[in-house]
């Protein structure tokens, strides 16, 4: 019966986790555009250029005042010289009124 307990908790941390993202989509990187830090200043494409966050947005980005910008922007890159593929986590952000894609997570296969 515990072990049941601890199942169901666990089930129902996966389920909320996977609802907390406006998109998530894999694919190797494509495009890498660089542009002034706060200005989406960081934007990804896939290969293909699959939507990345439940709209028509092809590409994410990252604005150099977001937590672990560094780390996010080397990981993406090593993955793209190594021709790896990625999982990329996004939220649709508000404040333009455009939708554009953020990365909150990312993950290399």
């Amino acid at each position: 019966m515990r072990n049941n307990a601890y199942l169901i908790f666990g089930l129902s941390l996966l389920s909320f986790s996977s609802l907390a993202w406006d998109g998530r989509v894999s694919g190797k990187v494509g495009n890498i555009d660089v542009t002034s830090g706060s200005n989406y200043g960081f934007r990804v494409t896939l290969v293909n250029g699959p939507a990345l966050c439940g709209n028509d947005n092809k590409w994410a980005y990252l604005n150099d005042s977001d937590s672990n910008y560094q780390t996010y922007v080397s990981v993406l890159l090593a993955a793209k010289m190594a021709d790896k593929n990625v999982t990329v986590y996004t939220n649709r952000e508000t404040s333009s009124g455009n939708g554009y894609c953020h990365i909150g997570y990312i993950s290399i296969n």
